[in-house]
């Protein structure tokens, strides 16, 4: 039983594809642009939401969470959470 876990664990992580984690960054924003739902934090970095993600609580000056994946080198937001 404990060597079949073991190798379900194993094949479980081998099997996940390389760049498939999200990554998650916090910051104020500093400009945001509805038309191309873009949110530019305070260091320069840029996320675009996708489509699928609500964003009418978005605005510059707050602090938020995003939760974003990268494909060459853009990243694009699939979450965020406003902080207080």
């Amino acid at each position: 039983m404990k060597k079949t876990l073991i190798a379900l664990a194993i094949a479980a992580v081998v099997t996940v594809p390389v760049g498939a984690w999200a990554g998650e960054k916090e910051g104020k924003i500093t400009k945001w642009e509805t038309s191309s739902r873009t949110v530019t934090f305070d260091d320069g970095s840029t996320y675009v939401f996708n489509e699928t993600v609500k964003t009418e609580t978005l605005k510059e000056g707050a602090k938020i969470r995003v939760t974003y994946d990268e494909k060459d080198g853009k990243y694009t937001a699939t979450k965020y959470e406003i902080l207080h």
